[in-house]
């Protein structure tokens, strides 16, 4: 008896054995493993392979209650526009599922520091993501210093403004079953809106969570902005909002696999 074959077949078949969302899961866990820099090689090696199994992610996976995404399921009163289901969290990643009543819109809010994956797993959702666009590249009609000047004069008065920033809308997509990830980093696409026309579900990779710490930021909190102005045909200002009072989320159970 070869003990050596005899154990690869074991491990290989142990493999093939777990469920995807597992899988997702370890991947995962070893993709955003603080030991491992974000611009290395092996950083993208790995979120590579984490993208091509979250690209495969179907609702059964999920163990995903399509009841949640019936139409007389959101026409009971008082229903809240957004179901949340929480996967798995800990202090390296928060994995979950976001089910979307159909005509709402999930405002646009960012990701401090974070990357992120988004497959959806049931219905259809339009996405627009924005990417900060550097001050120094700002268009020639934005004039900055008298920008400088009225916040000066704001603040000197105890004005208090919510932050404004410039942006590129660097994607506008509409994401189906069968459409691969959508992906964010910290840097690229990391503020985003997400349409459903449909009764829609999505599942979702943020790393690191919200309201880790990070040294430079303090608390990672989600803000939410508006639109304040198009400068050009791809370049908008965006400004910081409150939480607005049309989003507001339930929870429901996650019925998937156990993750050891």
């Amino acid at each position: 008896m070869d003990i050596k074959n005899e154990a690869i077949k074991k491990s290989k078949l142990e493999v093939a054995n777990v469920p995807p969302i597992v899988a997702i899961f370890r991947q995962a866990m070893r993709t955003f493993d603080d030991k491992i820099k974000a611009d290395s090689p092996e950083f993208k090696e790995n979120f590579e392979k984490l993208k091509s199994l979250v690209d495969k992610i179907t609702p059964e996976d999920l163990g995903f209650d399509k009841n949640l995404a019936d139409l007389k399921f959101w026409a009971k009163p008082r229903k809240a526009p957004c179901t949340y289901i929480e996967v798995i969290q800990n202090d390296k990643i928060n994995m979950s599922i976001f089910v979307l009543k159909p005509g709402f819109t999930m405002p646009l809010h960012d990701h401090p520091q974070m990357h992120g994956l988004l497959k959806v797993i049931y219905g259809a959702v339009d996405i627009r993501s924005f990417t900060e666009y550097p001050l120094t590249e700002v268009v020639d009609m934005v004039d900055i210093e008298m920008r400088a000047k009225l916040e000066a004069d704001r603040l000197s008065h105890g004005v208090h403004k919510h932050r404004k920033l410039y942006a590129t809308i660097s994607d506008s997509e509409n994401c189906r079953e069968d459409s691969g990830a959508c992906i964010l980093t910290p840097t690229l696409s990391n503020y985003h809106e997400i349409r459903s026309k449909v009764p829609s579900a999505f599942f979702d990779i943020l790393a690191p969570p919200y309201d880790t710490f990070s040294e430079e930021l303090g608390p990672r909190r989600c803000k939410y902005y508006q639109v304040l102005q198009e400068l050009t045909v791809n370049v908008v200002e965006l400004e910081e909002i409150p939480v607005p009072e049309c989003f507001y989320c339930d929870q429901a159970p996650y019925l998937g696999p156990p993750i050891p």
